[in-house]
């Protein structure tokens, strides 16, 4: 009897906790909805659908000819995308690298592959291997970063693979969890000044768990650098100009981490030589 009191107690309980849910949840279902328009915009065609990238970035929006490409930061269509076709329908792959599209009226579907080429400016970066080389990879590193570490002696084969075809442009990007990664960086703009900046950049990506303020000069002076001119220039304030550029284009390229690697401002997403080769084929052929 007792349990089955106790039974119908939890029962009851149970339930107006279950009621008092629903009417919480009721309760915000009855509250007030804000909205504002926030952009009309006028197109060349009559929109038929849209899809929406899912970090929220770009919106593809379908018409009768084009495809127009909305950047929601700058709130206008950047560019368009003609179609042969006619379709109803468009949607995009969780990666943002193909849009589906499809038409009502036809048993077929269309996979369009996109990607975004960026203008990267060399700007004051100092460039390694063949200054006037057609195809830039731009690497945006930490000396302390482990898994820039491993990126940097893929990219320097890269060039030993394409000497003609190929440089490349470190943008420094040092993350405030490693101390010494800014004098690094510092050090080997300063280094460039006496065409000793690979070499060094070698050495401290070699060595980065090694990293410190001692260590910063003695492989600087194991790279061959006249140490008197190293420290004078370490202390020109053009050269954290130089960082401090190269991590507001880094900002603004929205990358979330490092190493972020770019040919021919092509995001690259593989982090193999073969990854890597390839793109840098497809560039070579075009």
């Amino acid at each position: 009897m007792k349990d089955n009191m106790h039974r119908y107690v939890m029962i009851c309980i149970i339930i107006l906790l279950g009621l008092n849910f629903v009417h919480s949840i009721a309760g915000v279902a009855l509250a007030a909805t804000e909205w504002e328009v926030l952009k009309t915009l006028s197109l060349e065609e009559k929109p038929l659908d849209v899809a929406v990238s899912l970090d929220g970035t770009k919106a593809y929006i379908l018409g009768n000819k084009n495809i127009f490409i909305y950047a929601t930061d700058r709130g206008e269509v950047v560019d368009k995308i003609p179609l042969k076709d006619e379709f109803s329908q468009i949607s995009i792959s969780p990666d943002g690298e193909s849009l589906y599209l499809t038409n009502s009226n036809a048993k077929q579907i269309s996979v369009i592959r996109i990607s975004t080429i960026f203008t990267i400016e060399t700007g004051n970066s100092p460039v390694i291997g063949n200054p006037k080389a057609p195809t830039h990879i731009v690497a945006f590193l930490d000396y302390q970063c482990p898994y820039c570490t491993s990126m940097f002696p893929i990219l320097t084969q890269l060039l030993d693979k394409y000497p003609q075809q190929v440089n490349l442009i470190i943008k420094h990007f040092p993350l405030r969890m490693h101390r010494s990664a800014e004098k690094a960086a510092l050090a080997c703009l300063a280094a460039a000044k006496q065409n000793k900046y690979k070499e060094l950049s070698d050495l401290y990506f070699k060595n980065y768990t090694q990293l410190n303020d001692e260590t910063i000069k003695i492989f600087a002076q194991q790279a061959g650098l006249n140490m008197a001119a190293f420290d004078k220039d370490r202390e020109d304030a053009s050269l954290k100009s130089i960082i401090t550029e190269d991590m507001n284009l880094g900002r603004k390229l929205g990358f979330r981490g490092v190493p972020a690697v770019f040919i021919n401002g092509r995001f690259v997403k593989g982090r193999t030589l073969e990854a890597l080769s390839q793109m840098v084929e497809q560039e070579i052929k075009k």
